[in-house]
């Protein structure tokens, strides 16, 4: 799995928003097949953690391209030892995912796109694309 850079969160707003009165994420996002990811296929929770509220616009941007998502419920799929680890993750990087939460929510196609797949926007932690594979995490 790429390792993905962190970047402030500045940077995501300014690219979420660039074009005022617009989406940033255009409509094709809307016939991604969301798929559940499973524990074959999960990545180490230590590069789990290393993600977690760290995003670039590129990271964000992929998922407007892909034909396929996979979200994965790392509380579902990853043991109680490793869970207490993104959790740490999750609270020590939490003003980034706020962050990042508020700015998906002001974004009405990327929240819609959300909604209509009941992906809960306040449980998004990290976004990957390895090798061309739109992933979402949620805890």
């Amino acid at each position: 799995m790429n390792t993905m850079r962190s970047v402030s969160t500045a940077v995501l707003l300014a690219a979420i928003f660039a074009v005022p009165g617009s989406s940033a994420f255009a409509a094709t996002m809307d016939t991604a097949k969301v798929m559940a990811g499973t524990k074959t296929d999960i990545v180490p929770a230590a590069n789990l953690v290393d993600m977690i509220g760290s995003w670039t616009a590129g990271d964000l941007a992929f998922l407007d391209k892909a034909a396929s998502i996979k979200t994965y419920d790392t509380k579902a799929l990853y043991p109680a030892d490793e869970q207490a680890k993104i959790a740490s993750a999750e609270s020590a990087k939490s003003t980034q995912l706020g962050k990042f939460h508020d700015a998906i929510h002001a974004d009405a196609a990327l929240n819609a796109w959300f909604t209509t797949n009941k992906i809960d926007v306040n449980r998004v932690v990290a976004v990957a694309d390895p090798n061309g594979n739109a992933e979402i995490f949620l805890f």
